[in-house]
């Protein structure tokens, strides 16, 4: 059976080597007393798939989270979002659930799902994640900042939580 393709969508093979892609500083949710030069370490997401380069079908990213880093609690009404660990552990709060992701585990979580995730160890952990369909790497791409290759990420401070808000209330209307 063949697939119909809109003229719009362009649908080619995509390589992306190691160490390319859309690189991030990403911040997490900040603690309650932050203090500018003493925030946690910003995460690092590597977009290797977005939709520009799917035609539209999904984002991966390469996920690097330092110990106690994730997202406050959220939903994406516009895709579904899955997680496959490759390093350290996450624990996943989703759907009256909380359980605890480890390498080489996967999980789902469907758009409209709130969900919170966090790494649960006391090392860097890093995940894969992919989003259906992509699109969702502009959001990302406005709250963070460029990544520099060889630096370390830097830490939190209230300017990226006034951005990471500001950016969220624009995309989300919260």
């Amino acid at each position: 059976m063949s697939e119909t393709i809109p003229p719009e969508i362009t649908r080619e093979v995509v390589h992306v080597p190691a160490g390319e892609g859309i690189a991030l500083w990403v911040p997490e949710e900040p603690p309650l007393d932050l203090v500018d030069g003493e925030g946690p370490e910003l995460s690092t997401y590597t977009f290797v798939g977005t939709a520009d380069n799917t035609g539209g079908s999904l984002a991966v990213v390469d996920t690097v989270v330092p110990p106690g880093n994730g997202p406050p609690p959220h939903s994406h009404v516009d895709a579904d979002e899955s997680f496959y660990v490759l390093e350290g552990e996450f624990e996943v709060r989703a759907g009256g659930r909380t359980f605890t992701i480890k390498p080489g585990d996967y999980a789902f979580i469907p758009r409209g799902t709130e969900h919170i995730w966090k790494n649960s160890s006391t090392e860097t952990s890093r995940m894969i994640r992919i989003y259906t369909p992509g699109g969702i790497e502009k959001f990302f791409i406005d709250i963070s900042r460029p990544a520099v290759t060889g630096e370390l990420a830097p830490r939190l401070t209230s300017e990226d939580v006034r951005r990471a808000e500001e950016v969220a209330a624009r995309h989300y209307g919260s």
